[in-house]
């Protein structure tokens, strides 16, 4: 299962990223909590974080692909 559109991976920067994924069906809880964590003034949130957060939901993707691949 995709947890942020493709489109949206090469997003490098929180501001796009976020754009990017507002009003996008399909986005995993994760990358909509960074982005109301972004918005929210008081926090703050980095590119270094945004690189964490997308290889977290890319290792979930590919463990998605994993548990649906079995030996017979």
């Amino acid at each position: 299962m995709r947890t942020v559109p493709e489109k949206c991976e090469d997003s490098n920067t929180v501001a796009s990223f976020c754009d990017c994924i507002s009003g996008e069906e399909g986005v995993d809880a994760a990358a909509k909590g960074f982005c109301k964590r972004a918005a929210d003034k008081s926090n703050s949130v980095t590119g270094d974080d945004l690189a964490e957060l997308k290889k977290a939901l890319n290792d979930m993707e590919e463990s998605d692909l994993d548990e649906g691949c079995c030996e017979c």
